[in-house]
């Protein structure tokens, strides 16, 4: 009869404590999730810059939206940020730590130079501590390159942005941009000496040429090529060099140079009625029109602050991230979505720690949130083209600091489609300048 006894109270017992470890309401499943806590994602950036800024802000705000909605498999999301100050010895010292320390599953870099020494630590932490990396804000085509090249060692890597390459791309066709919409006839090219300038000034053995003779097949007569270094503060001569050079046109590749003097000084050089186009950094900002006390005017330039809504998401994002006292850059939407092409991927693959079957996932990934649709090629690099894919859109500073959206056509008419392009020349005469 004992026996008897003593059975059916283990079971008892064993049920009870069940119910006290799951608490009230809490399934098995559920606790299992809570037991394997927050998927990690660090981010090391130069958060005194106003790209840091604005990515910071921008993921910041992902992971809000994103536990919102119930986080990754119902587990929350947790942004841990490292403040690289521009500093590569710091940089590689904090993607030790997020990986190594934190347990990140992502780590998002910035910036070009940074992302090449991440990637040389990141394939030798990967086979202890298995991990993504994206980057952005980094143009230079060698990152992905490296992907192709030596996939195993480098798989771990996807770049969500812009690559230099697309001013080759016959996708997208940016030079069209300057042929058909400026009007260009005679080009001078620009360059700040940075690494990621490097494919457009000499071109990539093999694969393409330099961007001056790219483009002088395509039909423009680049006049005159030269590049600054980023600590320049004086373009006079520079400006009156381009003037002389008989271009109507200057494209200046640049995203580290100070080009609120720069702006200045064009606009009361010999170059002044010379159509201006630049790249990324300041200028993508509304707050630069400002920053010039309105200098800008007529200045042109890629991934403009113009609100493009390319899904009902779009605007209240940026209202979101206005509201918290920040602009938009080229590396804004690449920032936030990072963090839903990630959930895209785990939910796909049914956890976060199979790093390997990730990889596979974000390989196949199609995805669209807040910006265009999200897709990456064999080399990890997003594909372009829009729509339905990334584009490469261009802005210009017209009367009182408007913005209006002058390439791709298809955006343009979606955003201003009573607006275009006009030379600065025309725009200094309404002006009065």
């Amino acid at each position: 009869m004992r026996n008897k006894i003593i059975i059916p109270l283990a079971i008892v017992l064993i049920a009870a404590l069940w119910v006290v470890g799951c608490g009230p309401g809490v399934t098995p499943g559920e606790k299992a999730v809570e037991e394997q806590g927050p998927i990690k994602v660090g981010y090391i950036g130069a958060l005194s810059s106003p790209w840091g800024l604005s990515e910071k802000t921008s993921l910041e705000i992902s992971v809000e939206d994103m536990n919102a909605e119930g986080g990754i498999l119902g587990r929350p999301v947790k942004l841990i940020i490292e403040d690289s100050k521009g500093e590569i010895p710091l940089v590689v010292a904090s993607y030790k730590k997020l990986v190594m320390t934190n347990g990140c599953t992502l780590v998002v870099v910035q910036g070009t130079e940074p992302t090449f020494a991440c990637m040389e630590v990141g394939a030798e932490l990967y086979e202890e501590y298995p991990h993504l990396m994206f980057s952005i804000f980094v143009s230079h085509d060698g990152p992905t390159d490296m992907v192709c090249a030596e996939y195993d060692k480098y798989k771990f890597f996807f770049r969500p942005f812009e690559k230099g390459g697309g001013h080759w791309d016959s996708t997208v066709r940016i030079w069209e941009m300057f042929t058909d919409v400026i009007g260009t006839k005679k080009l001078a090219i620009m360059c700040e000496d940075m690494v990621f300038t490097e494919p457009m000034r000499y071109g990539i053995p093999g694969k393409y040429p330099s961007l001056a003779e790219a483009w002088g097949e395509q039909g423009l007569d680049v006049v005159y090529t030269g590049q600054n270094s980023i600590k320049e503060k004086m373009f006079l001569p520079i400006l009156e060099e381009i003037a002389a050079s008989g271009a109507d046109t200057v494209y200046w590749i640049t995203a580290y140079t100070d080009t609120a003097t720069l702006a200045k000084q064009w606009a009361q050089s010999a170059a002044k009625d010379i159509d201006m186009v630049s790249m990324a950094g300041a200028p993508c900002l509304q707050l630069f029109w400002d920053m010039t006390g309105g200098a800008a005017l007529g200045w042109c330039t890629h991934n403009a602050e113009v609100d493009i809504p390319y899904t009902e998401k779009s605007l209240p994002f940026l209202k979101e991230l206005r509201a918290r006292g920040v602009g938009m850059v080229s590396s804004t939407f690449y920032a936030y979505d990072s963090l839903w092409a990630l959930k895209a991927a785990v939910e796909d693959v049914g956890n976060a720690e199979d790093v390997e079957a990730l990889i596979k996932a974000l390989e196949t990934l199609e995805m669209q949130n807040i910006a265009f649709t999200w897709k990456f090629d064999k080399c990890h690099d997003l594909v372009a083209g829009y729509p339905p894919y990334m584009p490469h859109n261009y802005g210009q500073f017209q009367e009182d600091g408007k913005v209006v959206e002058i390439f791709p056509e298809g955006i343009r008419q979606v955003v201003n489609p009573d607006d275009h392009f006009v030379r600065v020349k025309e725009l200094r005469e309404i002006a009065g300048q």
